[in-house]
């Protein structure tokens, strides 16, 4: 039987980097291991993306009536340019294993087939999905299933260094477009000008962020306005057609991002009255709301919960109606970042913690 450290190097073996990897290799191998501890039910299923023709896929297993689900994500980032050894190509050393996604979240997914290998489980789910780093699509898939209908907990595997994360902000992401008419520039003052336009909307957005940055719960201060991209225009010469305004905010945990986004609706119509506005993101902010429900799950490791500066899928089982936090080995410093590793001993922590669970999870 392979060690834990093991397990994780073949996972790590599977491209699975959103966009540009194969999350269903990856899921059919997780359902192979899956299989030989006969759950009874286990599903493997497709997800049509929201990008061109890339597909996400997830990998369901239960025992028993399950109550609560185990959530860890099995797609990755791109590569970082950073990295001086091959990514997929995992090793460990000195008390780490070094690789894309060993941190974010293979470690967790490793850490809960090593369990299997050890006990079967009781009144549980597990859900192992794909496209977490771009458009959630596949958690939402799921939710919308008759095996979604009952449980009423979820642990959403992030690395959060073995400590429970309660809260974070979410992501609301706009765009706004100024359609014009284009030309010569020597009619510029008798044409629309769809970037000045839509640079006015830019300094409204800075400046009602601006108003907010002492808003919020403690912890949570601000909304993180940031006007991130305008975009329009081909050379000095030319009047542009048209032009786009990208900008986003992450509000604090009880944020209600159905009237925020209206407030910003109604403050880009204001400023130009004929931008089209569109939602080009929107990912709730979360907050769990009762902690010391997940204490015969987790154990004392519930006892002090910590704010996560990371959005991640909690919020979508809460925003489903599950009480959900956040969990898992590796630090939030490491995912993402080039020579990506988790220890070995943060590794044994989690898989003891999962353990637990397996025993009745209630």
């Amino acid at each position: 039987m392979p060690s834990l450290p093991e397990i994780l190097c073949q996972l790590i073996r599977f491209d699975t980097q959103n966009p540009g990897g194969n999350e269903r290799a990856l899921a059919e191998h997780i359902a192979e291991r899956l299989s030989t501890h006969h759950p009874d039910e286990l599903a493997l299923v497709d997800v049509p993306g929201r990008e061109g023709p890339r597909n996400g896929a997830y990998v369901y297993a239960r025992w028993g009536t399950p109550r609560v689900v185990v959530n860890a994500h099995v797609d990755t980032v791109p590569r970082n340019l950073g990295w001086t050894s091959d990514p997929l190509t995992a090793r460990i050393d000195n008390g780490r294993v070094i690789g894309l996604g060993a941190a974010d979240t293979k470690g967790a997914i490793a850490c809960l087939l090593a369990c299997l290998e050890e006990t079967r489980p009781r009144d549980l789910a597990f859900l192992f999905s794909g496209d977490e780093e771009r458009n959630g699509t596949c958690v939402r898939a799921f939710l919308k299933t008759p095996a979604a209908r009952g449980i009423v907990r979820a642990i959403a595997c992030e690395p959060t260094g073995c400590r429970v994360g309660t809260r974070h902000r979410g992501i609301l992401a706009l765009e706004a477009r100024f359609q014009g008419e284009g030309g010569h520039s020597s009619r510029a003052d008798f044409m629309p000008a769809p970037i000045a336009e839509l640079a006015r909307l830019a300094v409204a957005l800075a400046d009602w962020g601006r108003e907010r940055r002492d808003t919020g719960p403690p912890g949570f201060p601000g909304m993180c306005m940031n006007v991130a991209k305008l975009e329009g225009g081909v050379a000095f010469n030319v009047v542009p057609d048209a032009a786009t305004l990208c900008f986003s905010l992450r509000p604090p945990p009880g944020t209600d991002t159905t009237s925020l986004g209206s407030e910003l609706f109604n403050l880009a119509h204001r400023v130009v009255p004929s931008a089209q506005v569109r939602v080009a993101l929107d990912n709730p902010p979360f907050a769990t709301r009762n902690v010391q429900s997940f204490m015969p799950l987790l154990g004392q490791a519930v006892v002090s919960p910590m704010d996560l500066s990371f959005w991640t899928e909690a919020a979508v089982f809460a925003s489903a109606g599950m009480d959900a936090v956040v969990f898992g080995p590796g630090d939030v410093s490491q995912a993402h970042a080039p020579g990506e590793w988790v220890s070995i001993g943060d590794l044994e922590d989690a898989k003891r913690i999962f353990a637990r669970m397996f025993h009745g999870a209630v």
